[in-house]
């Protein structure tokens, strides 16, 4: 299975999101992108620190814009915000079905997920704990959809 994570810029959100769910479900392919990268941007330190304070070693990153075959070779696809999906399915139509945002398809509920890259302190921390919820609720879902992918 290849699960793909999109954001605005790939630093924060799809990132961290791309490294739960390899921690989550080691045995599918997890990729990030960004709808508008910034290639001189790097990963925040903050984010680094979160996701080490939850026992992942994140690996190497630089910011990718997503591509139309990104979107090809994903099996499901999640989004951060509404923005995010009007955003693919205007412009990449074909996908709509595989298209979630995020929380929608863990909890059933549209709920945007932040961007953390201007939060500090607890405001971040709790953001990036959603964010997690978001990503462990949706593994758990896709193994009990298709057993181990």
């Amino acid at each position: 299975m290849k699960i793909a994570f999109i954001c605005s810029a790939n630093i924060c959100r799809s990132f961290m999101a791309q490294e739960f769910m390899k921690k989550y479900l080691p045995n599918a392919e997890v990729f990030s992108r960004g709808l508008y990268v910034d290639p001189t941007l790097r990963v925040p330190d903050k984010v680094i620190g979160f996701l080490q304070s939850c026992g992942i070693v994140p690996s190497p990153h630089r910011p990718t814009q997503l591509s139309a075959d990104d979107l090809a070779q994903a099996d499901i696809i999640f989004c951060m915000e509404p923005g995010h999906i009007a955003k693919l399915t205007d412009r990449y139509a074909q996908y709509t079905d595989k298209i979630w945002l995020l929380t929608d398809f863990a909890f059933g509920q549209e709920e945007p997920l932040t961007d953390p890259f201007s939060l500090a302190g607890g405001t971040f921390t709790r953001q990036a704990r959603r964010l997690q919820e978001a990503v462990r609720a949706a593994a758990q879902k896709l193994i009990g959809e298709k057993g181990s992918p």
